[in-house]
């Protein structure tokens, strides 16, 4: 920084100044004038950048959920959902599942599995892409494992009806393991693990999905965003992981090229395979695809790679899918034939193992431990798995769920096209209708 000290010591003496003439005088004030005013510039150049440097980077969520927003109440959000999905043909029950589903997602600030998806379901649905009618039947089992046919059905659907028997077979026999075929999308993956955790059980819940992820060493897609969710009861604490074996989940990216915004790099690469981009559109569209967790090679992509091709086996080779890895169909609304996707549930009870019942006090302590550890930053606790969802969906029961405009506005004239206005929530309607986005990518490509 340059002191206003420094600056007068480079402009001539104030007693010469005042021993020469006024037009002296007046050159000299001027100078320091001039001086000051670059000294202050700078100072404050100094600190803007003092402050970036130091300045916590954003998380991939609050990312894409960064611009305007609006809050809107759980019940009418999921009764709008609801009314798009059954008009396309699901029964009410059904549908009411899905939106429960998708709105739990936003409730939890996950907006990338939340309503930003109703479109592409609808879409599905219109499609004849899926069963809407489809029950799923048990192909085979035993005490413990199952192997369920989903029929094309709903995801949510078939999901609901595996960790149900999963559970039970848990509760019977101490461990539960049930893989489902022929299914589509389910959603958030810790909404299913989350079934287990009320039971005080440990749940967790994986699935296939559509190539997003360009593996280590190719410019191919290959790989779905195979997400990975454990949750564990902790008596009034719990242990909620749940996260996609990607960088970020397809639907961050999708939810930034609805709001026009660009991607942090590092989340996808260019039709190369080798080249990081910030153009959503690229990653879905233009022959790009997501990287790994862990991203290109020489920062260790191919661990992310191996968890994603485990997620692979467990969910849709072990479960029987007729097409796995990159031979799954694209997840759009032209694809003009099933996705038949792949899950795969386990639970497990504590109790069996630790009789005495003490998992659960056990975990407690742990997870008190790891938010005791000190912070890099004062400001910022150290968290847990779970501990920022948690927050968020105490915060939607008292304000509102909160939706980004544009995914706002994306399910506002999904409703009118489905004749569905009625259930759209003021907070909703009052959005000016010049607002306009791009539709869900999967159903525009």
């Amino acid at each position: 920084a340059i002191s206003s000290a420094t600056l007068v010591a480079g402009v001539p003496d104030a007693h010469w100044c005042c021993a020469r003439s006024p037009r002296a005088m007046m050159l000299a004030a001027g100078s320091l004038a001039v001086g000051l005013g670059l000294g202050a510039l700078l100072e404050r150049r100094r600190q803007s950048r003092a402050a970036a440097s130091t300045a916590r980077p954003a998380s991939s969520t609050e990312v894409v959920r960064s611009g305007a927003d609006v809050a809107v109440d759980r019940p009418e959000l999921e009764a709008l959902v609801a009314a798009c999905v059954e008009r396309c043909g699901a029964s009410p029950v059904d549908a009411a599942l899905v939106a429960e589903v998708l709105v739990a997602a936003d409730s939890r600030g996950v907006p990338s599995h939340g309503v930003n998806r109703a479109e592409m379901y609808c879409s599905e649905l219109e499609a004849g892409l899926i069963d809407a009618a489809a029950r799923p039947e048990v192909a085979n089992e035993t005490d413990s494992c199952a192997c369920i046919d989903g029929c094309n059905g709903l995801g949510a659907v078939v999901s609901k009806f595996a960790m149900e028997l999963c559970i039970k077979k848990a509760q019977q026999t101490g461990v539960g393991f049930v893989v489902c075929r022929r299914s589509n999308h389910y959603g958030i993956a810790g909404y299913w693990a989350d079934m287990a955790r009320r039971q005080k059980l440990v749940g967790f819940s994986f699935t296939n999905t559509s190539p997003f992820m360009v593996p280590t060493r190719t410019f191919q897609r290959a790989a779905g965003t195979n997400p990975i969710a454990c949750y564990c009861p902790g008596g009034a604490d719990s242990f909620q992981l749940d996260m996609a074996t990607t960088t970020v989940p397809v639907g961050k990216v999708e939810v930034c090229h609805r709001k026009g915004q660009p991607i942090p790099a590092g989340w996808g690469v260019d039709r190369t395979g080798t080249n990081s981009t910030t153009d959503p559109a690229e990653v879905l569209l233009g022959g790009g695809g997501l990287t790994p967790l862990g991203g290109l090679e020489e920062t260790a992509g191919y661990k992310g790679y191996g968890l994603n091709m485990m997620v692979e086996i467990l969910s849709a080779v072990l479960s029987g899918c007729p097409e796995v890895g990159p031979d799954v169909p694209p997840w759009r609304a032209d694809r003009g034939r099933p996705v038949y996707y792949g899950h795969c549930f386990i639970c497990v009870d504590p109790a069996k193992l630790l009789p005495d019942g003490s998992f659960e006090g056990r975990l407690a302590a742990y997870l008190a431990r790891m938010r005791g550890l000190p912070p890099a930053d004062p400001s910022m606790q150290v968290l847990v798995p779970g501990d920022p969802e948690r927050a968020e969906e105490r915060l939607a029961g008292q304000q509102g769920v909160r939706l980004n405009r544009s995914v706002a506005v994306g399910l506002r004239a999904l409703a009118q096209r489905l004749g569905c206005e009625a259930r759209i929530p003021d907070r909703i309607r009052e959005i000016p209708e010049d607002a306009a986005v791009p539709r869900h990518a999967g159903v525009a490509a």
